[in-house]
């Protein structure tokens, strides 16, 4: 079923024919929401993976945007990071850049990375090296929701003294003056 939906998805990237049916709704409820979908995983799998959020639970961060392609694209990167991740932890982190009008969330895991021949690809249709079935497809939409929603997403692998796995993160435009 997920395959049918990310080829349909793909079939619009490629047509322009992706709508977006925007409203004005908190981000970071949605994220809080998410969370706890994926903490209720953890724990009824009881996985050696630790779930945890760096933001103000209590703010809000109201946005202009596709709640459930939001959610998509929140949904793939998590997805993905557990995928990549057996032991450790997965962040989320979500920073305010009030500069420039911008929220900027952050999944960071400890997993085992981006593979060096995904790396310069990595946004590109059926990029993949996964051995877990994935078939390269989430990273390509969530690009194109992303940037149809007036943001940008990156992804790198951690570096520093005996830091590994990835970060992904997004960034999309938000109104301070609608912000708690």
């Amino acid at each position: 079923m997920q395959l049918t939906e990310d080829i349909l998805d793909v079939t619009k990237i490629e047509s322009g024919s992706l709508l977006l049916k925007k409203e004005k709704f908190d981000l970071n409820e949605m994220i809080l929401e998410i969370l706890n979908e994926y903490r209720q995983r953890i724990n009824s799998n009881r996985d050696e993976v630790s779930l945890y959020y760096d933001g103000n639970e209590d703010g809000k961060i109201i946005i202009e945007g596709d709640r459930n392609r939001l959610f998509q694209v929140l949904n793939n990167l998590l997805s993905n990071a557990f995928k990549f991740t057996t032991k450790g932890s997965i962040g989320v982190i979500v920073e305010r850049h009030d500069n420039d009008n911008r929220i900027v969330v952050r999944i960071n895991d400890t997993g085992i990375g981006i593979h060096p021949d995904v790396l310069p690809k990595l946004f590109t249709k059926f990029a993949t090296k996964s051995d877990t079935g994935g078939t390269g497809l989430g990273l390509f939409i969530s690009k194109n929701i992303i940037e149809k929603h007036g943001g940008s997403i990156w992804g790198e692998n951690n570096n520093g003294y005996g830091v590994v796995g990835a970060t992904f993160a997004f960034s999309l435009p938000i109104d301070i003056n609608k912000t708690a």
